[in-house]
């Protein structure tokens, strides 16, 4: 493949990526109901497990939020949603409603979709996120860092300006930074899968 096959190839990638992470969203502004809590969604049983940590892993985990794992065993912890958010969307690979779960305390957010006998934690491209700083890294970054603090911390990234202006700093092992502009402090850390190449975003 010459280099300009291969730009082009790794450009389709990131046109991919960037519309996956936000076709669920698109998908849910036109499918949603404010309320869309169910009766057999997973709820709170008695008093909340306050036996967690307030760590960000990359590629893992938010707190007691894990990358597939069970949503009951989040909302043991963190409680039932603030908000919830449900898109009946049906189309090829979307056989089930995909429920937006919405912490305000928390601050935390993140997707599931509500099928099988334990619904599990999306571990896609929407990711785990985090909108403040009561969640940290093991290096302590947080929500409210600077992106050059963020730069300097975490080894080899790819820095990527989107044409609204908002700066993304992007990790392959499983670890999102993004902020209003590169002056701006990290508003949104959203832990991701773990990826072998930018997406088109930056070269290796």
């Amino acid at each position: 493949m010459n280099s300009r096959a291969y730009v082009r190839s790794l450009c389709l990638a990131f046109l991919c990526l960037a519309l996956f992470t936000t076709a669920g969203y698109l998908r849910a502004s036109n499918n949603w109901h404010t309320k869309g809590s169910k009766s057999t969604d997973p709820h709170l049983n008695g008093a909340r497990d306050m036996n967690y940590d307030n760590l960000i892993i990359a590629g893992d985990r938010i707190g007691p939020v894990r990358m597939g794992g069970l949503v009951s065993d989040a909302v043991q912890h963190l409680g039932n949603p603030d908000r919830v958010f449900r898109s009946t969307f049906r189309g090829p690979g979307y056989a089930s409603d995909e429920v937006y779960y919405n912490y305000k305390d928390e601050c935390i957010q993140f997707t599931w979709t509500d099928s099988g006998i334990e619904p599990t934690i999306e571990k896609g491209l929407r990711g785990i996120n985090v909108t403040c700083g009561k969640w940290t890294t093991t290096d302590g970054l947080h929500v409210g860092s600077s992106m050059k603090e963020v730069g300097a911390r975490i080894g080899q990234y790819c820095p990527y300006t989107r044409p609204n202006g908002t700066l993304l700093i992007a990790t392959k092992r499983g670890i999102w930074f993004e902020a209003k502009d590169r002056n701006s402090p990290v508003s949104i850390i959203r832990v991701m899968p773990v990826m072998d190449n930018w997406g088109g975003m930056c070269t290796d």
